[in-house]
């Protein structure tokens, strides 16, 4: 039987092998080039502020304008065509898979259905837990 300390050392383990894997130091060197570039930051500000506005005023049932749907498209597009942020959302996109593949092999292990793990009493359903760097 494993104690909190034996799960945490190696949940300490397992976290310093993710922070080793290529997609993670790829997302995280996106990250701190867009740390730097203002544009693209800017852009990215532009356009999530817009949406909070947006999505308040779905929330008070108050009419979204055409030209705000026009201009949430056009930053959507100059975000879509922005070298850095296509290889951030792409960088992005790699970290989540790697995080769901780990989080269904902890489920498996957890519901004993990886192959080499001891099986147990009935584990709880899995969780949706997706872990966050």
């Amino acid at each position: 039987m494993a104690d909190t300390q034996v799960i945490t050392n190696a949940a300490a383990r397992l976290g310093n092998l993710i922070g080793e894997h290529p997609a993670v130091k790829s997302y995280r060197e996106l990250g701190r080039q867009l740390d730097l570039d203002i544009g693209a930051r800017n852009l990215l500000g532009q356009f999530e502020q817009l949406m909070e506005m947006l999505a308040m005023k779905e929330s008070q049932g108050q009419p979204i304008e055409i030209a705000e749907k026009q201009q949430a498209q056009s930053l959507q597009q100059s975000i879509q065509i922005h070298p850095l942020l296509q290889k951030l959302v792409a960088a992005q996109q790699e970290y989540m898979e790697l995080m769901k593949q780990v989080q269904e092999t902890i489920n498996g292990g957890i519901n004993g259905q990886i192959h080499g793990t001891p099986e147990g009493p009935a584990a709880p359903p899995a969780s949706k837990i997706i872990l966050e760097t």
